[in-house]
Formats: structure tokens, C-alpha cells, sequence
């Protein structure tokens, strides 16, 4: 039986009604996801083959909805794969779609006003006890890494592969010495909660503006500037100039001066590092054009100075 037949007997069996149809989501790199319709609501069914990647996903959801977050409500889960070969949680569907979708079409103060909110967010999330451990797992659990530093030398090594035929060796003789410029400051980073992937996908606006934000299987324990630093890579990599006032407002609500402004140019290259490789291998030319140019101009232009961020 097809898994879009199974969906469509489990969710009867669970709501009493039959959906008017069931949609592959476009985007997600963990989960199989779908979008359920039926005639006077939509749900969302999230999928994976190995329970353990949403056993926490419920409990992190409970958590960031006490902290005020708009996240959705879960109605049902099952993790034992008795009823379906894989695990499942149900969820209300949140009106809209991903940032990525709506940003280049936004007003200025439409992007204000969202990354105020997104900040807002991070700090909430900021107030949770500090991790034992550094890296990426559900709310409260132990990291893997000993320090954020060891982070940031995993993606560097990993990724920057990906480059060395694209960028002369002057260029990436820089990049290191602004990672090595940098490494006091990794050291120092405590382990801080923050949501990672609130980036332009999982936040979730119709109309520019916001109406929720979706998917934590985990957060982060870290460095909160690491999430804007995604985020600029990817305004990069999938929209262009008209995204980057989004990152200025995110940068002036955080309050981020000369200095974190730099940390944060620094985790946009590594993960530009990433994003290269990536469309590299899917043949996205213009993405990664505007990826290499942008890697260039930060590593040219990165102020690095005698003195260690703040």
C-alpha cells in the first residue's frame, strides 16, 4: 500500500473523516511531511522511520508554547510503528507559507516588525537553563560537543572542500586566519538555548505577516547569532538583495554591534561553505553564484581586528 494510502486510512480512523486529499510538503530535510485537507480544516503529518527523531518533538512543542512562542498544537502522536511502518505526530496546520516565499515582496517595515518578533523569540528561548553540552538536541538533553568552538571546527573542515576550486588560495589563506582570529571567542560562547532553523523556512507568514513558527524535533545550545548567520546565507542563496534588509532589521533587533556584526558575517561564510557544496552538487548555478560573490566580498572586507568580540 502506498504510504499516501495509509495516511489517507490512518487520519479517517483518527478523525472520523476522510481528508479531501493528501499533499506531500515541499520542503524538509528529516521528516516526510504532508499536509492533510479536509473539508473545514487542514492538518499537518509529520513522518520518520526512526521514532527517536520525534520522541522529544511534543515536549519541546509544550515547552516553547509556555514561553508564549506561537507554535502549533500536536494532536496526536504515535511512535511504536504498529498502526503504520513508521512514526507519526499530527499537528494543526498553521495559515500560510515558509519566509522564503513571501520576503522579496515585503515592505520595510513588514521585516521590522518580523524580526522583531523572530528576536523576541530567541530571547524567550534564552531565558531556558543553560545546556550541558554544546550542539543541536531536544530541549534539556545533553549536547555532544564539549564547546562551540568544536562546532564551528567540524562545519569549517567538513565544508570548505567545497571551495578550494572556486576561490584562490590567497582568499582562503584569509578565511582561516579570520577563523583562527575568531577561535577565543567559540571558546567563550556558553550554552545558550536558541532555535536554529527560524530561518526562511519554518517561519511561517501569509500576507507579511507572521502567524507561527514550525519545526523542533531540537533546538540549539550555542551561540544565538549563529541562527542570523544562517539566515543571511540562505536570504543569499535563495533570494537575493531584496531579502537583505530582512537582516539588517534582524541585526538592529538583536542590537548587534561592530563586533557580533562580524561574528555573524563569519558563521554566514562557513555556512556559505555549506550552501556552495550543496548547489555544486545540484547543478543551481545562480545560487551559487551569488554565493561564491557573497563569500568573496566578507572575506575581502571581514575587519579583522586586534581585539576579541564582546
Amino acid at each position: 500500500m502506498r504510504m499516501e494510502e495509509q495516511l489517507i486510512r490512518l487520519v479517517t480512523v483518527w478523525s472520523g473523516e476522510i481528508p479531501v486529499s493528501i499533499t506531500p510538503m515541499s520542503f524538509g530535510h528529516t521528516n516526510q511531511v504532508f499536509a492533510a485537507v479536509f473539508a473545514h480544516r487542514e492538518l499537518i503529518i509529520r513522518t520518520n522511520t526512526e521514532p527517536e527523531v520525534l520522541a522529544y518533538t511534543g515536549n519541546n512543542l509544550s515547552i516553547l508554547a509556555r514561553l508564549g512562542l506561537p507554535v502549533p498544537a500536536v494532536l496526536a502522536v504515535d511512535l511504536t510503528k504498529k498502526q503504520v511502518p513508521w512514526a507519526y505526530m499530527i499537528l494543526e496546520k498553521i495559515p500560510g507559507q515558509d519566509l522564503r516565499d513571501e520576503l522579496a515582496a515585503m515592505s520595510r517595515e513588514q521585516m521590522r516588525v518580523l524580526a522583531g518578533q523572530i528576536i523576541s523569540f530567541q530571547h524567550q528561548a534564552a531565558k531556558l537553563p543553560e545546556g550541558k553540552g554544546y550542539g543541536w538536541v531536544p530541549i534539556g538533553r545533553p549536547g555532544p560537543y564539549a564547546s562551540w568552538s568544536e562546532i564551528i571546527e567540524r562545519d569549517y573542515d567538513r565544508h570548505l572542500p567545497h571551495i578550494l576550486d572556486d576561490i584562490d588560495q590567497e582568499l582562503i589563506g584569509r578565511l582561516a586566519s579570520i577563523k583562527e582570529h575568531y577561535e577565543p571567542y567559540f571558546k567563550r560562547v556558553r550554552p545558550i538555548c536558541f532555535l536554529d532553523d527560524v530561518t526562511i523556512k519554518n517561519v511561517i507568514v501569509r500576507d507579511g505577516e507572521l502567524q507561527g513558527i514550525v519545526d523542533f524535533d531540537w533546538v540549539c545550545y550555542g551561540d544565538p547569532l549563529y541562527m542570523i548567520g544562517l539566515t543571511q546565507t540562505a536570504v543569499v542563496s535563495d533570494i537575493g538583495p531584496a531579502g537583505m534588509p530582512y537582516i539588517e532589521e534582524l541585526c538592529t533587533q538583536w542590537g548587534a554591534d561592530a563586533d557580533q556584526l562580524a561574528v555573524i558575517d563569519f558563521y554566514s561564510m562557513v555556512h556559505a561553505l555549506q550552501f556552495i557544496g550543496f548547489h555544486k552538487k545540484n547543478g543551481s548555478d545562480p545560487e551559487r553564484k551569488r554565493l561564491r560573490s557573497f563569500l568573496i566580498d566578507k572575506i575581502v572586507n571581514m575587519p579583522i581586528k586586534p581585539h576579541e568580540p564582546k
